[in-house]
């Protein structure tokens, strides 16, 4: 054997054009994990500041509602309590403090003069004014709330944050604040505990920039710059490098060289945000860490390639040889590939001659024997009606119930080989359930009847589109096959509604078939239990009969049986669109809808879907309308987000649905409020659950 001499491109320029595809590949994902990692990271940073501002401003309503309901409180008594004793006012306010508030520090009540009058903290105050003020000051030039902060209270001699309001006399004078005093160090304690990473900072500012709280890193630094309540944050977070960023209250990002730091507006109190500030480090630790990861598999694949190599070269002077001894191999098998298919097609072919030649035998044999057949049950039926014996009579019965006998398994004999010739096409025309089971009701239940067979058909009211005769025959064998094995027992032929089809089922209480059986039952001449041959039991044509017959018309029969429980074979078949009946059919809504507001194409939407519309001039003409029958209310309400009080009471008598332009949310009306634009199918689905 000459030698084998190779050609391929050298070794080492596929090796460096491996490397470098690895290499770039590695640097692509870098970059492209590096990217989400600190995509993730920011998206995390300020989920954490929309959490902590969403506190701080759940925090602040609950101390604006304690205020307003005390003004309230206070000043409906008059000026009673100008008149308070000093305990008197310190058991009131304290009375006021509960644990549902740990963000409030002080309750404190300040005269016109701006005096502390009563305090939640001590029952004789300390004398202190704050007329110098803003909040004070604000308050008595007419202001019925405000705020102000950060500042260090007189009373605590700590950073605090005060809200405060107006109380007036019963003619309107100013008589004093009522005011609220924060404690910042709960806004810490939230912040610490929910905080993404030990390296994380932030602080609550107001609009000036001013710390109002803040949250240290938990690693401690000693480069870090000193400062807290009314600092800068811009000079405090991040060791300064954000000193230079202009203020803004929109939600934002900024990044410097070492920090990133985002900006939450707190909801509700366009004076205040939550800034945060987080090393870049830090978001990019798990980054760093992949990027050691990916490294080292790069090493350990650039070196397992190399390994890889050279055993590949050593490798490939062996295949080369075994490639030539496969090569001829592969041209012996080849050959005798080819012999074996010939033979192959020629044995297809003589098993096709003596399919053809038996289909073709029992069609004559059986066309033969029908007309002998035939005139011996005319002579039986001459014999019977000239005998008068009882023997005779007996043998006579016998032999006519052979004679039918045979003249079954002719026709079914004569059918197989129908149907194997395919010489047969069905004639599909459009067919009623109904008057298809009530003929083989007829011809069954005597059957039936005799073989003390409970006999049901339970029909729906559809239409087919397929040929009745082969239905009616391919229906009647599995019937016939299932009063033959179900002694004494019940026999059910019913119809499901399936998706655009109808399913037919033929059930009994029978013996069942075997497992091994249940592929072999559509065979011809076999029969479960019957290796004897028993001739009462007949040839079993019945289900390869019922096989054909179901391919032919372009369905499936499916079988589920338990030995001892009984058998169900089912047939599957599409039913017309638009025939499937009144009574089990999508039914139209008897139910009207009362429309309040510009119907715009909703009234024609609505009546497709099988709804009576009725337009409401007004809110008591609507409830006229309701009163009168089963009526959904459907408010069409564009020109405000505010439902009136009538609106209102209509909702709570009857459940409706109300459309909304997309920027109102009416959170009380739960899944019945819809904004616009509206999907179809979920209007649809709402309004059928209303009734």
């Amino acid at each position: 054997m000459p030698p084998i001499r190779f050609y391929n491109p050298p070794a080492l320029i596929l090796a460096v054009v491996a490397a470098l595809m690895l290499i770039a590949l590695l640097a692509a994902d870098l970059f492209s994990s590096r990217q989400k990692t600190f995509a993730d990271a920011s998206r995390q940073i300020e989920q954490h500041d929309r959490i902590l501002a969403e506190h701080v401003a759940r925090s602040l309503d609950s101390i604006e509602v304690l205020l307003d309901e005390m003004r309230m409180g206070i000043q409906g008594k008059g000026e009673s309590w100008q008149h308070w004793s000093t305990a008197e006012g310190h058991e009131h306010l304290k009375s006021r403090l509960t644990r549902s508030l740990p963000q409030v520090r002080h309750l404190i009540i300040f005269d016109a003069e701006g005096f502390q009058r009563h305090t939640s903290f001590a029952k004789t105050p300390p004398m202190i004014n704050i007329r110098d003020r803003p909040y004070f000051i604000q308050l008595r030039n007419g202001a019925e709330r405000s705020r102000f902060g950060p500042y260090i209270g007189r009373n605590s001699k700590r950073p605090t944050y005060a809200i405060a309001r107006r109380l007036t006399t019963a003619d309107g004078q100013f008589a004093g604040a009522l005011m609220v005093a924060i404690e910042p160090e709960y806004f810490e304690d939230f912040c610490r505990s929910t905080r993404p990473y030990e390296e994380f900072e932030a602080a609550v500012a107001n609009a000036e920039g001013a710390i109002i709280s803040v949250c240290r890193s938990l690693t401690p630094s000693s480069d870090k710059p000193a400062g807290g309540a009314g600092d800068d944050f811009r000079t405090v977070l991040a060791q300064g490098e954000f000193s230079g960023m202009p203020l803004t209250i929109n939600r934002a990002l900024a990044d410097s060289k070492n920090h990133l730091m985002a900006s939450v507006a707190v909801p509700g109190y366009p004076d205040l945000r939550v800034v945060s500030s987080t090393p870049k480090e830090t978001l990019g630790r798990e980054w760093f860490k992949h990027a050691r990861q990916i490294t080292l598999m790069a090493l350990l694949a650039l070196t397992t390639l190399i390994a890889a190599g050279v055993l590949v070269r050593r490798q490939i002077r062996r295949l080369a040889l075994l490639t030539t001894e496969l090569k001829d191999s592969q041209e012996r098998l080849e050959e005798r590939i080819q012999e074996a298919t010939r033979e192959l097609n020629a044995r297809r072919k003589d098993a096709e001659r003596l399919a053809e030649a038996k289909s073709r035998f029992f069609a004559a044999a059986s066309h033969d024997l029908r007309q002998p057949l035939h005139a011996l049950q005319l002579f039986l039926g001459d014999l019977a009606r000239v005998t008068d014996a009882p023997e005779q009579r007996v043998l006579v019965q016998r032999i006519e119930s052979a004679t039918r006998a045979m003249t079954g398994q002719l026709r079914s004999m004569l059918d197989i080989s129908r149907l194997d010739m395919a010489n047969i096409v069905p004639e599909r025309t459009a067919l009623e359930l109904a008057s298809l089971f009530e003929p083989l009701k007829t011809t069954y239940l005597p059957a039936a009847e005799l073989a003390q067979v409970r006999l049901l058909f339970r029909p729906r009211a559809a239409t087919l589109e397929t040929d009745p005769a082969l239905l009616s025959r391919l229906i009647g064998n599995l019937v016939d096959n299932a009063i033959k094995f179900s002694p004494s027992g019940t026999v059910l032929v019913c119809a499901r509604w399936r998706a655009n089809a109808v399913r037919i089922e033929v059930r009994d209480n029978g013996k069942g078939i075997p497992l091994a059986h249940q592929q072999t039952i559509y065979d011809e001449f076999f029969q479960v239990g019957n290796d004897a041959r028993n001739p009462g039991a007949g040839l079993d044509l019945g289900l390869a009969i019922a096989h054909r017959i179901a391919r032919l018309l372009g369905a499936n029969i499916s079988l589920r049986s338990k030995e001892g429980k009984g058998t169900t074979f089912a047939l599957t078949l599409p039913c017309i669109v638009g025939q499937r009946s009144e009574k089990t059919g999508a039914k139209t809504p008897s139910v009207r809808l009362v429309l309040i507001g510009d119907p715009g194409d909703f009234c024609e939407r609505a009546r497709r879907w099988g709804y009576g519309v009725e337009v409401a001039e007004s809110i008591s003409s609507a409830w006229r309308m309701l009163e009168t029958g089963q009526c959904i209310p459907v408010i069409i309400h564009s020109d405000s987000c505010m439902l009136s009080a009538e609106v209102q009471s209509l909702l709570r008598q009857h459940r409706g649905v109300v459309i909304t332009t997309a920027e109102c949310n009416m959170p009380e009306l739960g899944a019945y409020h819809l904004q616009e634009p509206i999907k179809p199918a979920r209007l649809r689905a709402l309004l059928r659950s209303l009734h």
